[in-house]
């Protein structure tokens, strides 16, 4: 057969046409990264890598560099054959609803009770071990070559909504000649593009395609197109694990709005963000940020030797340690709305602390504040989140050593040294914090062989290391690095410091390594610190005026009758339950916009996407007898309870006792 190359050519330069106006509209940033490599090709600022040829009437690509083919076989060929793997089923997936690791059902932590009838629900009436569904909402795919692939899985499955990940931009732009992208924002069709990201820009890519339609992150399908890519869905697991919606409980959060109440109407001294960005508190003195890593174990005697050189700011679960080695801390960070902050504050000496600042987040136990009032320790806070508009919010971290960097870069520190903030285990004895801390926990060093889809916190890894050239840590801990690498890229506008970190841990950009003997010879240098903070945190904190929330009650009492009404509905199929919900949920979004405390209209929308994931799993199966009218009414009632007693929950928080 006779192959008209010039026609060839021709249909592949009308879709690349094609493509590069659709990733104009809605891939800007993309389509000028294509433009200029196309740019600096034919400037012969750059040699091409790949080329698109033509072989046996199908198309490959050339590596350039080494004459190897992306292929080596029937591009064609080999689409239709991956594609014949695919399915509707949860196979090549993450499932992202936990299960109980020894019976395999669905499980539910602790706090999110009002989803657990519908939990119950599933584990008794769906077969969990042959799941299939009618359709697939999420996919991702890793690796683009020519996209032929994706056009074949695309076929079948028609996602919903789609994350196309290639980390080569010439392999993505010679597939633009190839693949028409435009498919899949056609109709509803929502599409996610990751193109030559760092790991940074694609988890923020991650983060759209999860929180697009997040009711719907019940299982993520996922094709991998090379082995040598499995990196970026290990990279997706992770995000996936540490964005999880159960993993902070909107009951929690309800619990914190209580507690923030509390403190107003106590009339305790609330940070004010105007005021801070304002002053130099710190008088642009050195501080020593102490976390609670095993790395403090190396240098406590060399902070004890120059405590009076700097500010010292530490987090409460290492107070009990520094006591002992008789290191009296500037500043201590709480934030843990846990009651066993009280013990790590309760210390030997009741007067050791009076003249300390302690910086607490609005959500800290009553335990807590009935140890800081009884000794008449001076606190501040900071508002969990904004709660009071007037006074502004400083955000909230999840953990208290990143939050301690976070706050003290805010408050004016202009050069931070950090210890502790590890990341990593101890590298020798496993033990995951400083000895004498008030927690202690060790790990097993051993690196195992896991499935990579299984989401598991402690898989063990290695990473860069500070310094050194790798340390052992797990998912768990390099979290913490997570955290430092968002407020570190938040902070870049419009903070100036510098940072340093002595901690034997994980390397974390935007902090520089610092050896210990380099912190002994800066040291050596520094005058006394000499500072009164209580003064000068008196000047940038106020007792706020009390409010009592009595419009807010009025909408919550509104939202939990039509809740009831809904309740009462009867149910006729499983779109007729779907509208009458979506319905219900549109009013309740408006009315949540009147209210005064703005997280309440988020907790609505995280429990509706956590408790909607579930019951969209179990409307999406095509398990036979599961859609029955009674079905429906049970998953009704269910949905409409729940949502009555979240908003029940929020009505008691800011009701006067």
């Amino acid at each position: 057969m006779d192959i008209d190359l010039a026609e060839i050519e021709k249909s592949l330069i009308v879709v690349y046409q094609k493509n590069l106006s659709f990733l104009k509209e809605n891939f800007f940033d993309i389509f000028q990264e294509v433009e200029q490599f196309s740019k600096d090709i034919s400037d012969n600022k750059i040699k091409e890598k790949y080329s698109l040829e033509l072989r046996d009437s199908y198309f490959d690509i050339l590596n350039l560099e080494n004459n190897g083919y992306y292929y080596a076989a029937n591009s064609y060929i080999d689409a239709e054959e991956r594609a014949k793997y695919v399915d509707f089923t949860a196979n090549s997936s993450l499932d992202l609803l936990r299960k109980d690791g020894i019976s395999h059902k669905l499980s539910m932590p602790y706090g999110l009770g009002e989803v657990l009838p519908v939990v119950d629900f599933i584990n008794e009436k769906v077969d969990l071990e042959n799941v299939e569904f009618q359709k697939i909402m999420k996919f991702a795919y890793i690796g683009v070559g020519l996209g032929y692939h994706i056009q074949e899985i695309e076929k079948k499955i028609q996602s919903y909504t789609t994350l196309i990940i290639e980390p080569e931009l010439e392999i993505f732009r010679l597939s633009l000649f190839t693949m028409d992208y435009s498919i899949f924002e056609e109709g509803n069709r929502t599409l996610f593009l990751s193109v030559s990201d760092d790991t940074m820009e694609r988890e923020q890519v991650f983060s759209g395609f999860y929180h697009c339609h997040s009711y719907m992150n019940y299982n993520i399908k996922h094709y991998t197109l090379l082995q040598n890519l499995d990196y970026i869905k290990t990279q997706l697991v992770e995000f996936c694990e540490n964005n999880y919606a159960g993993a902070f409980p909107y009951s929690a959060i309800i619990e914190n709005v209580k507690r923030t109440v509390s403190f107003i109407r106590s009339k305790d001294r609330f940070l004010v963000v105007h005021d801070i960005h304002k002053k130099d508190i710190f008088e642009s003195k050195e501080i020593l940020l102490v976390s609670a890593g095993p790395s403090v174990d190396t240098y406590i005697e060399l902070i004890r030797k120059y405590q009076d050189k700097y500010i010292i700011a530490c987090v409460d679960v290492i107070v009990r340690k520094l006591e002992k080695y008789n290191i009296v801390p500037d500043v201590i960070f709480s934030i843990d709305p846990s009651h066993l902050c009280a013990d790590f504050l309760t210390t030997e000496d009741p007067e050791y602390l009076n003249n300390s600042v302690i910086i607490l987040l609005s959500q800290q136990h009553p335990d807590v504040m009935d140890v800081l009032r009884e000794r008449k320790l001076h606190y501040y806070v900071s508002q969990f989140t904004t709660i009071n508009k007037d006074i502004g919010c400083l955000g909230s971290v999840p953990n208290v050593g990143t939050f301690s960097f976070h706050v003290m870069a805010h408050l004016g520190g202009k050069k931070l040294f950090t210890i502790g903030n590890d990341a990593a285990f101890n590298q020798e004895t496993g033990a995951r914090y400083s000895s004498d801390s008030a927690y202690m926990q060790t790990e097993v060093l051993e690196i195992e062989n896991k499935r990579e889809d299984i989401i598991s916190r402690e898989d063990i890894l290695e990473v860069k290391g500070n310094l050194r050239d790798t340390v052992k840590t797990n998912r768990s801990l390099i979290s913490f690095r997570k955290n430092y690498d968002v407020i570190i890229e938040n902070m870049k506008p419009y903070l100036k410091y510098e940072a340093y970190n002595l901690s034997d841990g994980v390397y974390i950009d935007g902090l520089k390594p610092m050896t210990e003997d380099e912190f002994i010879e800066l040291s050596e240098k520094l005058d006394s610190k000499g500072i009164d903070l209580i003064s000068n945190f008196d000047n940038i904190s106020k007792v706020l005026e009390t409010d009592c929330y009595k419009k807010d009650i009025k909408i919550l009492t509104s939202i939990i009758q039509r809740a009831k009404k809904f309740q009462k509905q009867k149910i006729t199929s499983r779109d007729d339950f779907l509208t009458k919900k979506l319905d219900l949920m549109i009013w309740i979004l408006e009315k949540s916009k009147e209210l005064s405390i703005n997280v309440f209209g988020q907790i609505f929308l995280d429990y509706t996407h956590l408790v909607d994931s579930y019951i969209n799993f179990t409307i999406n199966l095509t398990q036979r007898e599961l859609h029955s009218n009674e079905n429906l009414s049970l998953l009704k009632d269910y949905w409409a309870k729940g949502l009555i007693a979240v908003f029940r929950d929020m009505k008691n928080a800011v009701s006067e006792r």
